[in-house]
């Protein structure tokens, strides 16, 4: 009978394809064109220019004639100049970067490991008040620390003679023993917030399970930094390193709104400055450098430029290599 034939299987129903709205090229290079014409009028055309005038004797005196002195410009950098003042500024340097990248992470790291506990309270406004100073403009980290360490009554004085008991204690932003130091100080502090932040973030993505786990097989809190937290935050550890690096081997406005390079402060990047526009980039015999040389500043700027590059590429391949050890 019809009623009992079997009706034939239902034809499976069409996947409906998923319409994808493409956009003609030129739409697409219309969207991009703002970030490739900023990218190109305030990086690469200055970058390029500057490696063009590194090659001639440009000043900054409006009207005066310039011209093409080929490699002069190294040639005194490296052989002319006083190899002491070279060596003292490449020296203070080294020394400033060191410094900052070491301490400014190891503080950074701790803030964050801190900042990320559950049982603290106010966290968040924590967090804010320690990233508050990565906001602030040269000009106004180095009024404050100015005043920190004002003689005869800013804190860090008053600290020295009521508290260690010292009858004379040095004008810290005036002497050639802590002068340096101060500006390093106002470095780490004007910058750890940033590095907190990405240690901060790197925290909040291992799993609260780990360190269960951990706990139950009886490891105490040092041994679960070492081999848990550590190495599941060591590409945060890697970025920081870079950015302190750089930034630090870059940096000159502490040092020139500070102490504008005197009492042994001036780094490479700070004589780069005091070259182009005037102003003191202490040398190692106590003289300054001649300033409006903007075309030996740009030779002295693409030394700066190839160092930094030298040693980021080296510290980012001994990064990797100790990340892939951990």
């Amino acid at each position: 009978m019809e009623g009992n034939a079997k009706s034939p299987a239902a034809s499976p129903m069409p996947k409906r394809r998923r319409h994808i709205r493409t956009f003609p090229v030129w739409v697409v290079f219309l969207c991009m064109l703002p970030g490739i014409l900023h990218y190109t009028i305030f990086r690469l055309f200055p970058s390029t220019m500057t490696a063009v005038l590194s090659f001639t004797d440009i000043s900054g005196i409006p009207g005066s004639s310039w011209q093409w002195i080929g490699w002069a410009n190294y040639k005194e950098f490296f052989i002319l100049q006083n190899i002491r003042d070279l060596k003292a500024a490449l020296g203070r340097t080294a020394i400033y970067s060191l410094s900052v990248t070491l301490i400014q992470n190891a503080l950074a790291l701790l803030m964050a490991v801190i900042l990320n506990g559950k049982f603290l309270k106010g966290r968040n406004f924590a967090r804010a008040v320690y990233f508050m100073p990565v906001i602030l403009g040269a000009a106004v980290v180095s009024t404050i620390w100015k005043l920190i360490f004002s003689t005869p009554t800013g804190p860090i004085y008053l600290f020295m003679k009521n508290v260690l008991g010292m009858e004379n204690p040095p004008a810290i932003l005036s002497s050639y023993s802590y002068a340096f130091p101060a500006v390093i100080a106002a470095q780490i502090w004007q910058n750890m917030g940033y590095s907190m932040v990405i240690f901060l973030a790197a925290l909040q993505n291992i799993s609260a399970d780990l360190y269960e786990a951990a706990y139950i097989d009886g490891a105490n809190e040092w041994q679960v930094f070492w081999k848990i937290t550590l190495p599941l935050i060591w590409s945060a550890v890697t970025v920081n390193t870079l950015l302190a690096i750089i930034g630090s081997l870059q940096s000159f406005e502490l040092i020139m709104t500070i102490t504008r390079g005197n009492f042994n402060t001036s780094t490479l990047g700070m004589m780069v400055f005091a070259t182009a526009f005037g102003g003191n980039g202490a040398t190692a015999s106590g003289g300054t450098v001649a300033g409006m040389r903007q075309g030996y500043a740009a030779a002295e700027s693409m030394v700066l430029f190839v160092g930094v590059l030298v040693v980021t590429v080296i510290s980012q391949a001994i990064m990797k290599r100790m990340e892939a050890d951990q």
